[in-house]
């Protein structure tokens, strides 16, 4: 792998951590790229900013002191089994090392704060503001007026509060909960003879050779994705609840995004139909 490849792999890692991860979670390096840390010159985010009350654009821009945290790190971390110690990196023996990342509004200059700690080949996100679930929201906001998801749109919202908690467990009941309904519902209006004792992965298979609610580029992994809502909060633990909520949860929003879509082409329609009957 080239020089420029490695740094740009190493530029999208951290920036996802930062800005995408929710907090406490720990994330692991290769210990090398605190050398490609250390020459990030600037980040750009793209952003709700409550104060200019749209989205907007964030800069972070470089920090000399950065560069020299990095460099340190890299160099105590460079052969973990036989760590160079040396006078300027022994504060950085097996002690974690915290960085604020701030992202300026390049509109209104309103700040978005994150703060890193560095320890070892690892990086968790410890502290955010605004909140990773306030954030998630704003995102979200588009779904609420959804018929097919608008009594369960606060449970959605409680999925992010408990995602972005750890709350792996929680986190995928709500989602999961959402997952039912629109299965039950598209399942009640399929034209084909309903077997009262049909169990939720027949539905499931039901629904989605009638609609596609599987994404195609997920196609390949329908089985196991069949089998990871069937199985759910019955059979998975806390950890594996949390590694699989942002899979469910994707597989949840291109189905919302396809009823959103929906929804645009009808108003389309709508409005073509009276405009040319006003003719």
């Amino acid at each position: 792998m080239s020089e420029m490849n490695e740094i740009g792999i190493a530029y999208d890692f951290l920036k996802n951590v930062i800005l995408s991860e929710p907090l406490y979670k720990t994330v692991e390096f290769d210990a090398r790229w605190y050398y490609s840390f250390a020459s990030f010159s600037r980040m750009i985010d793209h952003d709700y900013c409550d104060h200019c009350s749209e989205n907007s654009v964030f800069e972070w821009n470089y920090d000399l002191s950065f560069h020299d945290i990095f460099c340190k790190l890299a160099e105590y971390n460079k052969d973990s089994q036989n760590p160079i110690f040396r006078g300027i990196t022994e504060p950085y023996r097996n002690q974690p090392v915290f960085i604020d990342y701030l992202f300026f509004c390049t509109g209104c200059k309103r700040i978005h704060y994150y703060t890193m700690m560095f320890k070892g080949n690892t990086v968790t996100k410890i502290g955010q503001y605004p909140s990773f679930a306030s954030k998630e929201k704003v995102e979200l906001k588009k779904y609420k007026n959804l018929k097919i998801v608008k009594k369960y749109y606060i449970e959605l919202m409680r999925s992010v509060d408990a995602y972005s908690q750890h709350m792996g467990i929680a986190a995928f009941v709500y989602l999961r909960r959402i997952y039912e309904h629109i299965v039950e519902t598209e399942y009640s209006k399929l034209s084909i003879e309903k077997n009262e004792k049909a169990s939720f992965d027949e539905k499931m298979k039901a629904v989605d050779k009638e609609i596609h609610i599987i994404p195609d580029v997920l196609a390949s992994q329908k089985s196991k994705i069949y089998s990871v809502l069937s199985k759910g909060i019955h059979e998975y633990d806390e950890d594996e609840c949390y590694e699989m909520y942002p899979v469910i949860r994707n597989v949840i929003l291109f189905i919302l995004n396809r009823y959103l879509a929906q929804k645009d082409e009808k108003k389309l329609q709508e409005d073509a139909r009276k405009l040319l009957a006003s003719k």
